[in-house]
């Protein structure tokens, strides 16, 4: 059923990569939004380098959460394109038409 996606050279998708991608991402985002807050209470003297450490999770925790979606989503469309394909030149059609 794949074969569309092997014949235009893509490798296949790891789903199991792709949840754990939106589980460290969610995860390292939130340690980012906690880490933002509890340095309002640090010392002065530690405060820019805590809100960049925060700062920095949080962008990666978002870039690694919607990476895992978007490898969702290909993949799911991929699946979809090949379903269509199916439908529109059945496996049994040599595509001589009646």
């Amino acid at each position: 059923m794949n074969q569309l996606p092997a014949n235009l050279g893509y490798r296949p998708l790891n789903r199991t990569w792709a949840k754990l991608e939106i589980a460290l991402g969610l995860t390292a985002a939130g340690v980012g939004l906690l880490l933002g807050n509890w340095s309002m209470h640090a010392e002065p003297e530690r405060l820019p380098l805590l809100l960049v450490a925060a700062l920095l999770l949080f962008v990666l925790g978002g870039y690694l959460a919607l990476a895992g979606n978007r490898s969702h989503l290909y993949q799911s469309l991929n699946e979809q394109t090949q379903l269509l394909r199916e439908a529109i030149h059945p496996p049994h059609d040599k595509g001589i038409s009646a």
